[in-house]
């Protein structure tokens, strides 16, 4: 690490987390570990090395490519892509033992052709759109795909599953409309061995929605997954820091950075952050973000560059080489992904996960 741009990411909360969680579950309620986007930005490999240790059961991708990177690190725990991989997929399915969603006769024909020619039975979960609207068969057509599938050679149906669209409001009765829906279902297939439909969300506020496993994944980084704060303690993983690279002192009326937008109203002292936009911090968080140094909150000033941000520091006193913390705590204070999120008009798992991999990730326990 060269340039002092990095996140740390402590494995131990990452464990802490999954554990509180299993603790809310039945023994017979299995869980998954959702690491699909660099683990939300956090590092695929060590995440999912963690959470195995921590009880976690299966592994849950967005992309084949992530998988095939699990598998290739010698992971040997049941992999799900959670979205349909395209048909030029069946190939690395088959031979990385993955387990797809699946919501079209056309993959699931490719995948047994390759199950066939290479003497292996793959598992499949079906996904059911049970009014998301994003992806999935719809609920009057499931038992027609379900039976197709089940004349295939070489495929197991060994789940179905859905989403809920409005988990994250624990009040909203969509979510009752959607499970009712999905256990209407689960009475015409009871020979499918795994249900699971829940997410971090529904993990935490509707044990209802436990069945057969659940999905964590913004839970288990230790950030909010409802609008409601989480009963559970939940400790955030990530913290994202940086050094001041250069102070300079400015005079009344100067203006600062790209359009001139910010301009001094006293005599002050400005220093410049090696970070910028190019990095995943957002700009729209300028003129507007806050940052830790010396335990005390500064503000971003002027337009955040791509590789570049600038703070006044009013009184705190800085130097070339001194800690910043973008994310996370110093001092007595704390900057949240969730308070970023909230000046930005987005959410938490957007802060994160766009936190690219020009920053370097240093892993603690």
């Amino acid at each position: 690490m060269i340039r002092p741009v990095w996140a740390e990411i402590d494995l131990a909360a990452i464990k802490s987390n999954l554990a509180a969680i299993r603790a809310g579950l039945s023994p017979r309620s299995q869980l998954m570990a959702v690491v699909k986007a660099n683990a939300y930005g956090h590092g695929l490999i060590p995440v999912a090395e963690a959470a195995l240790k921590a009880g976690a059961q299966r592994l849950g991708v967005a992309l084949v490519e992530e998988a095939i990177e699990l598998r290739e690190a010698g992971i040997e725990a049941p992999i799900h892509a959670l979205s349909e991989p395209p048909l030029l997929a069946a190939d690395e399915i088959a031979a990385y033992n993955l387990i797809p969603a699946l919501y079209s006769l056309d993959l699931a024909e490719a995948l047994s052709l390759k199950a066939r020619t290479a003497q292996v039975t793959l598992r499949v979960h079906l996904k059911v759109d049970t009014g998301m609207h994003r992806v999935g068969v719809q609920p009057d057509q499931a038992l027609e795909l379900y039976n197709a599938v089940r004349r295939l050679p070489g495929l197991k149906i060994e789940g179905v599953f859905t989403h809920f669209a409005c988990a994250d409001d624990p009040d909203d009765p969509y979510t009752d409309r959607q499970l009712k829906t999905f256990l209407e279902l689960k009475k015409a297939l009871p020979e499918v061995a795994v249900w699971h439909a829940a997410n971090s969300a529904a993990a935490i506020f509707r044990p209802e929605t436990h069945l057969d496993m659940v999905r964590i994944g913004i839970a288990m980084y230790g950030l909010q997954p409802a609008i409601k704060p989480s009963p559970i303690a939940l400790k955030p993983a990530l913290a994202l820091k940086t050094q001041v690279g250069f102070v300079q002192e400015l005079k009344p009326g100067e203006g600062v950075s790209y359009g001139l937008i910010y301009k001094t109203k006293r005599r002050v002292k400005v220093a410049t952050l090696p970070i910028g936009y190019g990095d995943g911090y957002s700009r729209l968080l300028s003129n507007k973000g806050e940052v830790l140094i010396a335990g005390q909150r500064v503000k971003i000033i002027g337009n955040i560059c791509m590789d570049q941000s600038l703070v006044e520091l009013g009184d705190v006193r800085a130097a070339a080489g001194d800690e910043v913390v973008l994310i996370g705590e110093q001092g007595e204070d704390r900057i949240s992904a969730e308070e970023m999120a909230a000046l930005v008009g987005t959410i938490n798992y957007e802060v994160v996960c766009q936190i690219n991999n020009r920053v370097a990730r240093v892993y603690q326990n």
